[in-house]
């Protein structure tokens, strides 16, 4: 009888140590950042002035790193990057290039009073690649509804850049119309616009009437847009990638061009 109540205290520790585990593993997960790299330009990074912080190119072979900041240490191993904060009062921005098979790339790292997060960075031909994959892995119909509902979510599916917007595109009388952000992926485009009603009506909204040139597919989240409101639109089209291989196709018939080859090739 004395060993039953031992018996459950150890049980009860068992499950309270459990219990700590995944809330440790829940905030590892949460704690990521994702960046998409771009040669010739800057982006910047938050990093931990007391912790080691971890930049990690998954797959990426034959990776550099360096700086020329006083303030950092810097060391590569495999497909990460591990940065140390030396002054550990530093805020100023420090300079990171990380130079992989793609290209150099700069990112600008911040020192901030912060947990340390992992950041995973990706290059463009990475994420092309990923959205390749994305792309094949639905079919056409399949594909565009994902993408529309992917937009809705403002998560955008897995090799498509997030790229923001303010352009002002042309609309009817009484409203007033720009792109507010862009999913572009490999031979698919998303585009999220805002239509402000600016006349003293209420207006009518319907899909068809965005239906311009080359969109596949559209969306509106309300119909009826009183006055001074507004109506989000997601349209998705060919991506420009897609849009020049097109023109290529057209301009150069295929078999033309093994009729040409041949030409050069006889005697």
């Amino acid at each position: 009888m004395g060993r039953e109540p031992n018996r459950n205290l150890k049980i009860r520790l068992i499950a309270c140590l459990f219990a700590l585990l995944a809330c440790v593993i829940v905030q590892e997960a949460s704690a990521l950042q994702t960046v998409m790299l771009k040669e010739g330009a800057t982006q910047f990074i938050d990093i931990s002035q007391k912790d080691l912080n971890v930049v990690k190119l998954p797959g990426i072979s034959n990776l550099k790193a360096y700086t020329v900041s006083r303030m950092l240490d810097v060391k590569v191993e495999g497909d990460s990057i591990y940065i140390n904060v030396l002054d550990k009062s530093a805020t100023a921005p420090q300079e990171l290039f990380i130079v992989a098979p793609g290209g150099t790339y700069l990112l600008m790292l911040v020192p901030k009073g912060v947990p340390a997060e992992m950041v995973i960075a990706r290059t463009p031909a990475e994420a092309l690649h990923d959205a390749t994959l994305w792309e094949q892995s639905h079919d056409h119909i399949s594909g565009l509804k994902e993408l529309i509902k992917a937009m809705y979510l403002e998560s955008p599916p897995m090799g498509f850049a997030l790229n923001k917007d303010s352009r002002e595109v042309r609309s009817w009388q009484g409203t007033h119309r720009k792109v507010m952000a862009r999913y572009v992926g490999a031979s698919l485009e998303g585009e999220v616009q805002m239509l402000t009603n600016v006349s003293r009506e209420t207006i009518r909204v319907a899909e068809n009437e965005f239906y311009d040139r080359g969109v596949l597919a559209v969306s509106v989240d309300r119909h009826e847009v009183p006055p001074k409101g507004n109506a989000t639109i997601y349209l998705i089209s060919r991506s420009a990638t897609q849009k020049d291989m097109n023109s290529m196709l057209k301009r150069y018939s295929p078999l033309e061009m093994l009729r040409d080859t041949g030409r050069r090739t006889t005697p």
